[in-house]
């Protein structure tokens, strides 16, 4: 396959998925055979200054940069400074766990630590995105450690037995790396993985961001309006490990390929394939949900393992900073692998988006690899105002974070109602509206008429039409 056959049947496809979900901009990196072989940029990174986003932009790659952190925890091991089945009290002040069944640096970084996401994280990216509704102390390493201490009560279940996902414990790692090395963080990862594999421009400082001259404005999601709000990334020290890594498609690009090429890159050598071998190993099983559609998903340290994409693994991992996005997916086995990036939220879009390239590459049918593109098209032709006859009534549908929704005015109500609409037949475009009595729906049904450009929606005895 030539990348021009490639660029043939995916950039209309972009194009059109950026338009119907309101994307700013996108990158995309395509590598096949353990080399580049597409890339480039769509879109705006700067919506007002309409300045393009291509493949060098920096934008925010969200929780891809647990991998960096199991990275680096893993040359620490090569180096007998840390021990993954040792208890993570051992390097840092970590009172979780108990001492018949302790809570291991191999438990922070599969997420089977029993504990639930603390959400310590979410308050250092609120308070840099301008948002103070949570006023904790949360500004010094001691305030981390007491916040994390804290939640004694919040632990679920003994170590191993599941998956909870946990930023907190990725910001954990990141201050095991620090005490163990003596290094900042974000000067670890710099010096002993971003330089040796020629990814200069990437970073965690918001300095290196506001002075870097093809860096993204970030978008907050739509507001009442319809409008995007510009942002700029939450750099901050408890964000770093988890989800603070500012990186373009080819940075990512040269990660990946060194990744896929048992850790070398040129005459760099900043991992073992043994440790890398552990990293993809699958540790620890997601939940039905978190897959994209293809066999079973487990983690790994920091990776996403999915076992059976048309009889390959692929090791793959999203990201999302609610002003930028990111998706990085390969298969190592045959050295493939896709890179996106996008300066707003749109994360539930790209995993399917990165499934659908690789199916391409593998000559197979989009539609098969990434159904959730098809669904994401369909639900997107019924979004718009309806009315009934004469417009005596009227409702909103509208689509947000993959789920439909009817915003509906009553004149007797100071708001509109808004209900969510939960699909019971998606092909036939069937919904219903969740009702908490048992055995109770409001039910409904879309109809297009492709040929008259017409969509209807019947909701019991009401007859609405799409006019906009």
């Amino acid at each position: 396959m030539s990348s021009k056959f490639l660029e043939r049947i995916i950039e209309p496809l972009i194009v059109n998925l950026m338009q119907q979900s309101k994307l700013p901009g996108l990158a995309l990196s395509v590598i096949k055979d353990g080399k580049p072989f597409y890339a480039k940029g769509f879109g705006a990174r700067n919506l007002k200054k309409n300045i393009p986003f291509d493949e060098d932009t920096l934008f925010g790659i969200g929780s891809i940069s647990k991998s960096f952190a199991a990275l680096g925890i893993m040359q620490l091991v090569e180096q007998g400074k840390i021990d993954l089945q040792s208890p993570v009290k051992k390097y840092i002040d970590f009172r979780l766990g108990d001492k018949k069944n302790p809570i291991k640096v191999h438990h922070l970084l599969s997420h089977s630590t029993g504990l639930p996401e603390l959400l310590g994280t979410i308050v250092a990216i609120t308070r840099h995105l301008g948002f103070f509704e949570n006023v904790i102390p949360m500004s010094s390493w001691d305030d981390y450690l007491l916040f994390i201490n804290g939640a004694g009560t919040e632990v679920i279940d003994i170590p191993d037995k599941r998956f909870f996902y946990n930023n907190d414990m990725f910001t954990c790692l990141g201050l095991i790396i620090e005490k163990v090395s003596g290094m900042r963080f974000e000067e670890y990862i710099r010096e002993n993985v971003l330089k040796p594999l020629g990814m200069n421009r990437s970073t965690y400082l918001r300095e290196d961001y506001d002075n870097d001259n093809n860096a993204m404005t970030g978008y907050l999601p739509l507001d009442e309006e319809g409008n995007l709000k510009e942002s700029v990334p939450p750099n901050d020290k408890f964000v770093y490990a988890p989800g603070g890594l500012l990186s373009s498609v080819n940075d990512l690009q040269n990660y990946l390929i060194a990744l896929m090429n048992e850790g070398r890159q040129g005459q760099s050598q900043i991992l073992q394939k043994s440790s890398i071998d552990k990293m993809w190993t699958p540790y620890n099983k997601t939940p039905e949900d978190s897959s994209y559609g293809h066999g079973e998903t487990w983690y790994g340290y920091g990776w996403m393992i999915e076992k059976d994409f048309f009889g390959y693994e692929v090791i793959q991992h999203g990201g999302n900073i609610l002003i930028s996005s990111a998706m990085v997916a390969m298969i190592p086995e045959i050295k493939m692998g896709v890179v996106i990036g996008v300066n707003c939220d749109s994360s539930g879009l790209l995993g399917p988006l990165a499934h659908g390239i690789l199916a391409i590459l593998l000559g197979k049918e989009i539609n098969k690899a990434a159904p959730l593109l098809q669904v994401q098209n369909k639900l997107n032709k019924l979004v718009g105002k309806y009315t009934t006859y004469k417009g005596l009534q009227s409702l909103e549908i509208f689509l947000e974070n993959g789920i439909l929704y009817a915003k509906i005015p009553y004149p007797y109500l100071p708001k509109p109602t808004i209900l969510p609409l939960a699909p019971e037949n998606i092909d036939e475009l069937k919904f219903f509206v969740p009702i908490a009595f048992p055995g109770m729906k409001m039910k409904g049904q879309f109809f297009i008429d492709e040929k008259a450009s017409e969509v209807r929606l019947l909701v019991e005895r009401y007859n609405f039409h799409k006019i906009i």
